[in-house]
Order: C-alpha cells, then sequence, then structure tokens
C-alpha cells in the first residue's frame, strides 16, 4: 500500500481521539475580545504541539489573545517553508453553549466555532501527527501561525504573518473549505472599505428653501456614481451599505456620509476602483467631499502556482 492509503487508515484510526479533542477545543469558549478565554484556547494548543515536539512562542496581544508561533525543534537543513495559518478566536460571545451546545449526530459536528475555524486548526495539527506517526518527513518545513484577532481584522499580528509569508514558499490557510466538497479556494477577492462624508451648508427649509447646500442631495448623486462602478461581469463589487446625514426635517442638510464595502479580483482592479472614488466630484461647488479609507486587504489573484 502506498502512502495515501497509510495516512488514510492511520487518520480514520484517530476520529474518536479527533472528536474529543474538537469537543474539549470548542467548550474553551474564546471570543475574539475576551484575552482570558483566549489564553485557556492557546494553553490548550500549546500542549498539542509539545506532544509533537515543536517550538512554540506565544506572543499575548494587547486587546486580543496575541498569537501563537510553532515549528518543529529541529530544523535540519530546510530551504523551503510551509507557512500553515489559522486562528482560535470565534465571533461567538461567552455564554453561547449555552443556548448552542455543542452537538455530535450522523457524522455532523456543530457548535460555536466549530466550522471557523477549531476544526480546521485540529486538521493542522493532526495532520502534523500523521506525519510524526507515520515517519514522513515532508519535503519543507511547517511553520505554524495561529492567531486571535482575525475575527476583528488581525490588526496585532498582521505584521507578524508578513514576515513570516516572505519567507514562506507557500501558504495554507485552514479555514472552512467550499462547500460540502471541501474545494480549495485558489483565488479570492481583494475587500476596501471607504467613508465618503459629505459637508453642506445649512439653512431653514421654510424660511430659505433657496439658500444652503443639501449634502443628503448630493449624496444622492454620490450613491448614483458609486453604483456605476459595479461589474458584476468582472467580479467587481460597489456597495454603499450605510448612509447617514440631516439634522432635522425642515433644514437644509449640512452633512452626509456613505459607508462603502468594495470587492475586486486583482490588483489592476482594486488600483482603478480606489482611483474612481477618490476622483468623486460634487455636483454643487459649494459641497466638500472628503474619502477616508481604502482597500485594506488586497486579492488573492488566481495563478497557475495556486491551481
Amino acid at each position: 500500500m502506498g502512502t495515501a492509503h497509510n495516512i488514510q487508515v492511520y487518520l480514520e484510526g484517530q476520529r474518536n481521539a479527533f472528536l474529543k479533542d474538537l469537543e474539549h477545543f470548542v467548550k474553551i469558549e474564546s471570543p475574539s475580545y475576551s484575552a482570558p478565554h483566549l489564553f485557556h484556547a492557546f494553553h490548550f494548543l500549546i500542549e498539542q504541539f509539545d506532544k509533537l515536539s515543536y517550538y512554540t512562542c506565544w506572543v499575548p496581544g494587547i486587546k486580543s489573545g496575541g498569537y501563537l508561533y510553532a515549528r518543529p525543534k529541529q530544523k535540519n537543513s530546510y530551504k523551503t517553508y510551509q507557512l500553515l495559518i489559522g486562528h482560535t478566536d470565534t465571533v461567538w460571545p461567552v455564554g453561547t453553549l449555552d443556548t448552542m451546545p455543542l452537538t455530535i449526530e450522523n457524522d455532523k459536528v456543530q457548535g460555536p466555532g466549530v466550522y471557523d475555524m477549531k476544526a480546521g486548526i485540529l486538521q493542522l495539527i493532526y495532520s502534523l501527527k500523521c506525519l510524526d506517526a507515520l515517519g514522513i518527513e515532508p519535503k519543507v518545513l511547517p511553520l505554524v501561525l495561529i492567531n486571535s484577532d482575525e475575527e476583528i481584522g488581525s490588526k496585532e499580528s498582521t505584521s507578524c504573518i508578513k514576515r513570516l509569508a516572505k519567507i514562506a514558499t507557500r501558504a495554507f490557510i485552514l479555514e472552512p473549505s467550499l462547500g460540502h466538497d471541501g474545494k480549495l479556494k485558489t483565488r479570492r477577492s481583494g475587500v476596501g472599505k471607504y467613508i465618503v462624508h459629505i459637508k453642506g451648508e445649512a439653512a431653514h427649509s421654510g424660511l430659505d428653501p433657496g439658500k444652503g447646500a443639501s449634502a443628503i442631495v448630493e449624496l444622492s448623486h454620490v450613491i448614483q456614481k458609486l453604483f456605476a462602478l459595479n461589474n458584476p461581469s468582472k467580479g467587481i463589487s460597489v456597495n454603499v451599505g450605510m448612509i447617514d446625514g440631516g439634522v432635522r426635517a425642515n433644514v437644509i442638510a449640512p452633512e452626509s456620509s456613505a459607508t462603502v464595502d468594495v470587492r475586486v479580483p486583482s490588483i489592476i482592479d482594486a488600483y482603478a476602483i480606489d482611483k474612481a472614488i477618490r476622483d468623486l466630484r460634487p455636483e454643487n461647488p459649494d459641497i466638500e467631499l472628503i474619502i477616508e479609507g481604502g482597500i485594506g486587504r488586497p486579492p488573492m489573484e488566481g495563478t497557475k502556482e495556486n491551481r
């Protein structure tokens, strides 16, 4: 029998152990903003890596639980690195287990954080356990980075992820698979967020209806211009998701704003959409537009190497 068969047999034999570990891990509730709970989650993971004789370095965060770096203690003479990334924080607040308990029925596990992404982290760990148990030495050195602020933007861990990515030959993110078939994502849209602030001039709509400069009227023009940037066939999405403005019904609105979500498939599209938004000009010369934000997450473009 070949290596693939041996791996399958080993992992099938670990089913009960995997589910037991998953149950324990999920019951350690770990929302992004609760550092003490995230600490417990990291302690569990450090124990798992210790059993693999991995070197671990846990860097506590300021607002989050920080991040955990792990690699084999024996680096040998590896010249290439495989970056493995996951996150232990969830969107579920402490106490969710009381109303959404962990259940295991008919080959389906449900509970807060199971899918996104504690099962993924344990798949990572059990993959490494499998290599160790079968004496399979990978051609690339595994470097593991697990953060605890992914659900809130990875602000405290991004710098470390970037440093590791620069030396890695390839990266594998243990996020949920795409659909029930377990397909891998080899491309992903870039994401941007913009806020368009509109400054007008107030006036009483009853006494001086011809005076002032309505920021809300200008907002209506801005929304139409932003909507025109959509290109579904190319995968470009520009969505005005929130608007705000005005002070009261009988006052010409002195200010308004729009919050915009942007999705782009390529860096070229990102530059083009960014320029188009920053180039917005008011229809009314007495109006001022202030643009904040930008493309926060560049796209992962589909390439031959990715596929």
